[in-house]
């Protein structure tokens, strides 16, 4: 009787780096993609699910051999497919570790040609996951709304289902310049900090919007208002169709936008500075 090969599961960080350093050792190991999956944690480190007769092997993160991977990725496939799988492991899929390890298999074997290969199941839903993240962060890019404190920095606290805040950022940091600002992630605790002649930054912290100020300038409040009044204003009654609406703004992005959101509702208040 043949002997069964126990399964290895290789579990990562919720992260590029930890994935890709998660696929260089399971590639590394000779041990058989059939026989590896690789996981990402979830909720502060547990597993999705543990399945038996499988040895799990813990990933420590490690950034030079993620860059590894990655200019492997854009030397021996394509720049396009490194887009398509950066993009796929910002997104909130579940299982999306693996997912990107069965599309590399693919993709080293195939060349550039495997982004047109559409037709099979893995490279067709790193397509979607790929469009979903990036129409995320097109949204965001129209619908984000800063708030100037009194201290002059501009802040804005956003909560996308994706893990896009390093794909905005660039868009504000070219087209502000001159502005101190932080875009934070309220769904991650996250936050992408500029400053003026710096490079922007990303941190992490469990308190970062407990810690944001939350008295805004006097000018900022009259903007607010007149704001609000604009938008009020140029709303005809009879023409409303909510239908549309939601489809041109979906209902999550709005309790982070000064229109939809009661004068009372906050006391922090948004300017819009697209």
């Amino acid at each position: 009787m043949r002997k069964m090969i126990p399964q290895r599961i290789y579990v990562c960080d919720d992260s590029i780096d930890g994935i890709f350093t998660a696929i260089y050792q399971a590639w590394s190991s000779r041990y058989g993609h059939a026989n590896i999956k690789i996981e990402e944690k979830y909720d502060s480190g547990n597993y999705s699910n543990y399945e038996l007769f499988s040895e799990y092997i813990p990933v420590t993160t490690d950034y030079a051999v993620a860059v590894k991977v990655a200019e492997s990725i854009q030397a021996k496939i394509s720049e396009e497919a490194y887009q398509m799988v950066y993009h796929t492991a910002l997104s909130n899929y579940q299982g999306k570790a693996d997912l990107i390890y069965r599309f590399l298999i693919l993709g080293f074997a195939m060349g550039p040609k495997i982004v047109q290969h559409l037709s099979n199941e893995v490279v067709n839903q790193v397509f979607v996951l790929n469009r979903k993240v990036n129409n995320e962060v097109h949204h965001l890019l129209g619908f984000i709304r800063f708030t100037e404190q009194e201290n002059k920095i501009l802040t804005s606290v956003i909560h996308p289902q994706n893990n896009v805040l390093s794909l905005v950022v660039p868009h504000f940091a070219d087209r502000l310049p001159q502005e101190r600002f932080i875009i934070i992630d309220g769904n991650r605790n996250m936050a992408a900090l500029h400053a003026p002649g710096k490079q922007w930054v990303m941190i992490e912290s469990d308190e970062i919007t407990e810690n944001i100020e939350q008295e805004v300038s006097c000018k900022e409040a009259e903007y607010q208002e007149l704001w609000k009044a604009f938008f009020s204003s140029i709303a005809i009654v009879e023409r409303r169709n909510y239908k549309l609406q939601r489809n041109n703004l979906p209902l999550h992005f709005r309790k982070d936008m000064t229109e939809f959101t009661p004068a009372n509702a906050r006391s922090n208040h948004s300017i819009d500075r697209k």
